[in-house]
Formats: structure tokens, C-alpha cells, sequence
């Protein structure tokens, strides 16, 4: 099972949050699992090759201005949680969430809890579903789409040769998604399927800008905007695994550090 659960939140006072809000994110994160689920918390804490959730900034208050973000009493903003495993779905849905205080504290400030949804119908950045039935929804389609818009919500960057790669690459955008697929899904993809990818997928348009995202100390330089892929050369059951992926990504992020505020992506298909 996949959720993706969004809490909208408004400042009970204004205040300067110093550096990205990310940060004061994932840390209430496992403060709060800490209070509802002890077990849950430190098994979430344990190193992972890949992590069970994803987890985005406060939204609403701007990316920081001279490595700060201004924020206003009554200042509405929200935040989303993922959860990529059937384990942390149900306790997100059945313990996290209906367990949420009235209050807050994110970055040193104090927030009113003023609603939290599953449903795409409240919220755009909101769902949920089944991995049988994400793959039922596009693996056995008879036309498999040939193009792909995304847009990146969050700044998104990669790992390269040295550093990080703040631009898309269409089999690193696929090898981020597959991994998680591969970890969590009942249903396995082909292991090849990058290296066709990038064989036979281009970037056909892209308006991307660069951004800058701290965490504590350290930098990382990811993109956001709007990017397509059109498949030249990909076999219809290839392009339908893609297509799963594609749609997948709304959960699990792009790219690297989807923990910790970047990569959230989301995906239209053209055809």
C-alpha cells in the first residue's frame, strides 16, 4: 500500500526560520513516531539503503531569502508524508495521523494543525493506492503512452561521477524510481529496464531551474520545473513498466534525498 498524507498547518505567531524547512520536518517526523509508535521509530531510524517513506518542506512559506524564511502569525502553509510499505501505511494511517496534536513545533515555531487528508480530492498532493493496483492501472494497457511530462515540485538532483547532478537523465530517473519499486512492490521489473531506457528514451523539452536546498550544514543543488520524455525506440510492455514508474514516482520521489524534502514529482501523461 502506498500514502501519501498531507497536514495543513497555520503559525500561531510569527518568526524566522533559519535555513530550509526541511530539516524541521523530518525531524517531526520521528518525534512524533517516537510518541505514537517507539518500535516503529527506531526501525525507521536504522540505516537503509532505501528508506520506507518520503517527506516534503513545509510548503506555503517560500524558499529562504538570505538563508531565512519569513513567516507571519496566521501564515497558512502544509507539509506531506509518504509511506512506501504496507507496514508504515497502516501505522501512518491508523496511529501517526489520527494522533496528531492540536500543536505543532516545526523550526522553533509553534503551528495550529488545522486539517490532514489522504484524498486527492482536498488536496493534489494527497493519495492513495495499492501497488497491485498502481501495476493493474498501466501495465495491461493496450497503448502504453510514448510521452511523459513530470513536473518537479522540489528541488531534484542525482548523484554523478562528482557531486550531485541537478539535472535528469532519464535512466538515473528511472534507476531512482526502480529501486524503490523493486524494494516495496510485489511485482518485479525487469533490472534492464534503465539501460533501455537509455537506449531509447529522450528528453524532448524541459524548464528547469536550479535551486539550493539546506539541511543543517550541508548544500545540495537540485532542479524544479517541468520536463518531457518520449519514448523513440521501447518495446509497448516496457513502455507500460515505464508508465507504472512514471506514476510511482508521486510517492516515492526522484532523484536523492526524497527523505529529506527533495524530488517530489509528479507526472501527466500526453497520450
Amino acid at each position: 500500500m502506498l500514502t501519501s498524507l498531507v497536514v495543513s498547518i497555520k503559525a500561531v505567531r510569527s518568526g524566522i526560520i533559519n535555513g530550509g524547512t526541511s530539516r524541521a520536518v523530518h525531524g517531526f517526523w520521528f518525534q512524533h513516531w517516537g510518541d505514537v509508535d517507539p518500535s516503529l521509530a527506531e526501525a525507521l531510524h536504522a540505516p537503509a539503503e532505501t528508506p520506507p517513506f518520503t517527506l516534503s518542506p513545509l510548503r506555503g512559506v517560500g524558499y529562504p531569502r538570505g538563508g531565512k524564511v519569513h513567516v507571519r502569525a496566521g501564515e497558512a502553509a502544509w507539509f506531506r508524508v509518504a509511506a512506501l510499505s504496507q507496514r508504515v501505511s497502516q501505522a501512518l494511517r491508523e496511529g501517526w495521523a489520527p494522533q496528531l496534536p492540536q500543536t505543532v513545533e516545526l523550526a522553533g515555531l509553534p503551528w495550529r494543525v488545522t486539517g490532514r487528508t489522504i484524498s486527492p480530492g482536498e488536496h493534489p498532493w494527497a493519495g492513495q493506492i495499492s501497488y497491485k493496483v498502481l501495476g493493474e492501472e498501466h501495465l495491461f494497457s493496450v497503448k502504453p503512452p510514448r510521452s511523459w511530462e513530470f513536473e518537479f515540485f522540489t528541488p531534484t538532483a542525482f548523484h554523478g561521477t562528482v557531486g550531485h547532478l541537478p539535472f535528469p537523465l532519464p535512466d538515473s530517473l528511472v534507476s531512482s524510481w526502480l529501486r524503490r519499486w523493486q524494494a516495496f512492490a510485489p511485482i518485479r521489473f525487469s533490472e534492464e529496464l534503465p539501460q533501455m531506457v537509455r537506449e531509447g528514451v529522450v528528453v524532448s523539452s524541459y524548464r528547469l531551474k536550479t535551486v539550493p536546498v539546506r539541511f543543517g550544514k550541508r548544500l545540495t543543488v537540485g532542479c524544479v520545473g517541468s520536463y518531457k520524455l518520449n519514448a523513440l525506440n521501447l518495446e509497448p510492455a516496457d513502455r507500460a513498466a515505464l508508465d507504472a514508474l512514471a506514476h510511482y514516482a508521486f510517492f516515492c520521489g526522484s532523484g536523492h534525498r526524497t527523505t529529506q524534502g527533495m524530488g517530489m514529482t509528479r507526472v501527466n501523461s500526453d497520450e
